[in-house]
C-alpha cells in the first residue's frame, strides 16, 4: 500500500477546519467518502473538498471495501459506538479526544482494535507539536543523565483563552444537529455528569500531555472539582504533579507545563490549539553553579496536521502511534477516578 483510502465521519467545525482540511492535502492519503447525518451539509462539504462519495451513516463506510481507514470527528458520546463498528469492519480509526465518556467503552475500544488487528489513534495533537517534541527529548535526556538531579514536581496549568485565533469560517446549514444518546460513567450522579463531560472534553489534553512528558500517573491523591479554579494532585513515580485548570477571557492561550528538577526546570508554553504553524515555546533553566537559561527553537508546524499525518504513516509503515487507544485508555480511567472519588 502506498496510499491510504480514507473515509471521514462528521462534517462539523472541528471536522472541517482541524482535520479534513489537512487530510485532503496529503500525498499519502485520498479522502474517498464522507459520512454525515445532515445531508445538505454533507453535500456542500464534499463538494468543497472534492470527496466523491457521500453517505448518511458510518455503517455505509463499514460496508465500503474501498476504504482502508476512517477519521471519526464526532461528538464525544459517539466515539465508542462508531469506532467499534468501524474496527469490527476492519477499518483503522483516528478520532478526536476524549477517547470515550466512560471506562467500559474505552476498554471495549482497545479490545476491539486488538482483536481486529487495526490501529486506534486518538488525536492528542499536543504530543505532535514541534516544541513539545523538543521539550520531551530534553526532559528524557535530563532524566537519563541526572544532570539536574531527580524530578521534584510537575505543574500543568490551563486557564484557556482564545483557542480559535481567527482560523476562518466553516460551512454551516440550518439543519438540526442529530440527537445523540449520552454514555456517561455508570452510576455517576446526574448533577456530576455535566461537569464530568466538560472536564473530560477539555482537560483530558492536559492529563494526557502531563503523562507524556513526565511518566504515568500512579494515583489521584486529591482533587477539588467544585471551585472556579479546579486543582488535582497526582502521585507519580517518586514525585507529585499538580494540575490546575480554569478559565480566563484572554486573547491568548494560557497553558503551560513545567517539570521541576532538583537543579532546574524545563517549561513548555503551548500555543492556542487552532493557531497554525506556531510551535510551543520551550525554556530550560539550569540552576546550581551553572545558572543558565536557554530557549531551544522548534520548527514552524501545526500539531493538528502532524497528528493527522502520523495516523496515515502508522498505517503505511505499520508503526505504533504515540497517542494510541491503548495509551489513551489511562486518561479515561483517571477522569473517572477523579469524579468518583472527589466529585462531591
Amino acid at each position: 500500500m502506498d496510499k491510504v483510502r480514507l473515509g471521514f465521519v462528521g462534517a462539523g467545525y472541528m471536522g472541517q477546519l482541524a482535520h479534513l482540511a489537512n487530510f485532503v492535502t496529503f500525498d499519502t492519503c485520498e479522502v474517498v467518502a464522507l459520512a454525515e447525518r445532515r445531508p445538505r451539509l454533507a453535500r456542500q462539504v464534499a463538494d468543497k473538498y472534492r470527496i466523491p462519495k457521500v453517505y448518511k451513516s458510518h455503517l455505509d463506510l463499514c460496508n465500503d471495501p474501498e476504504i482502508d481507514a476512517v477519521a471519526e470527528i464526532t461528538s464525544d458520546d459517539l466515539h465508542a459506538p462508531v469506532a467499534i463498528d468501524l474496527m469490527n469492519a476492519g477499518k483503522h480509526v483516528f478520532m478526536e479526544k476524549p477517547m470515550a465518556t466512560n471506562v467500559e467503552d474505552a476498554h471495549a475500544m482497545v479490545e476491539t482494535a486488538k482483536r481486529n488487528g487495526v490501529k486506534l489513534v486518538i488525536g492528542y495533537m499536543k504530543r505532535y507539536d514541534p516544541g513539545v517534541e523538543v521539550a520531551k527529548r530534553m526532559i528524557d535526556d535530563l532524566r537519563a543523565s541526572n544532570e539536574l538531579g531527580p524530578i521534584t514536581l510537575v505543574r500543568a496549568h490551563c486557564f484557556g483563552g482564545d483557542w480559535v485565533c481567527n482560523i476562518g469560517k466553516h460551512i454551516t446549514t440550518d439543519e438540526p444537529y442529530p440527537e445523540v444518546v449520552r454514555r456517561p460513567p455508570a452510576g455517576l450522579p446526574e448533577a456530576r455528569i455535566g461537569p464530568f463531560y466538560g472536564f473530560n472534553n477539555v482537560y483530558c489534553h492536559d492529563v494526557n500531555l502531563l503523562r507524556h512528558l513526565a511518566g504515568d500517573v500512579k494515583t489521584v491523591k486529591y482533587a477539588d472539582l467544585n471551585s472556579p479554579a479546579r486543582v488535582v494532585v497526582f502521585g507519580m513515580d517518586g514525585f507529585d504533579a499538580v494540575l490546575e485548570v480554569g478559565g480566563i477571557s484572554a486573547n491568548f492561550w494560557d497553558e503551560e507545563f513545567k517539570v521541576y528538577f532538583q537543579h532546574g526546570w524545563v517549561e513548555v508554553h503551548t500555543p492556542s490549539p487552532l493557531l497554525r504553524n506556531v510551535p510551543a515555546r520551550v525554556e530550560v533553566y539550569k540552576a546550581g553553579k551553572i545558572q543558565e537559561r536557554s530557549q531551544p527553537q522548534a520548527i514552524w508546524d501545526w500539531g493538528f496536521k502532524r497528528a493527522d499525518e502520523q495516523f496515515i504513516e502508522c498505517i503505511l509503515h505499520d508503526r505504533e502511534s504515540r497517542s494510541s487507544g491503548a495509551d489513551s485508555l489511562r486518561d479515561v480511567e483517571l477522569m473517572e477516578e477523579m469524579f468518583r472519588t472527589f466529585g462531591g
